[in-house]
């Protein structure tokens, strides 16, 4: 797991030093097929399927939404583990593999426990080397992990769009 948040980490990073462009956009909903999950975005996000190294040489895919604007870059994402790879740990150290991938060489500036319909997850803010600050929430949902990401320069933590980006994300039923 601290592959994918690593490897995403590095491409947003490079992605925001060499993005210029500025979207203004309305706020849609974004509820990808099979995500189980909604999440307002600024606009549309362009969506891929990135395939994810993990134990044992395999890999699974990561299943991700992103849209860049002039205040950040939001994103979201999930991957569906091998249920055996999730059960060999505990929620709290598989969501704390992430939340360690993603600090690794960097600066962990704060972190909380969350939960979401009686799932576990984080929220932790990094402070990347290059000035990018990330802030994150992690969902684990049985063997799925769910991040949504807000990256850009300092104070985007308090920004009222990070706050919304954030807040909006819901799990759905049925789906």
């Amino acid at each position: 797991m601290r592959a994918i948040v690593t490897a995403w980490c590095l491409g947003l990073a490079l992605a925001l030093i060499g993005s210029a462009s500025a979207q203004a956009q309305m706020w849609t909903e974004y509820r990808p097929e099979g995500g189980k999950y909604f999440v307002l975005m600024p606009g549309t996000p362009e969506t891929s399927v990135e395939p994810v190294p993990i134990a044992g040489g395999r890999t699974v895919q990561m299943y991700q939404a992103v849209i860049e604007n002039q205040n950040a870059a939001y994103l979201s994402t999930y991957v569906d583990y091998p249920p055996e790879l999730v059960s060999a740990s505990s929620p709290d150290t598989l969501l704390d593999n992430v939340r360690n991938g993603s600090a690794k060489g960097h600066t962990l500036r704060n972190e909380k426990r969350l939960t979401i319909a009686k799932n576990p997850g984080r929220e932790y803010v990094i402070a990347r080397s290059n000035g990018v600050i990330l802030v994150t929430r992690s969902f684990l949902v049985g063997n799925r992990l769910y991040q949504i990401i807000a990256a850009g320069r300092a104070g985007v933590e308090q920004h009222p769009d990070t706050v919304k980006f954030l807040d909006s994300f819901r799990l759905l039923t049925g789906n």
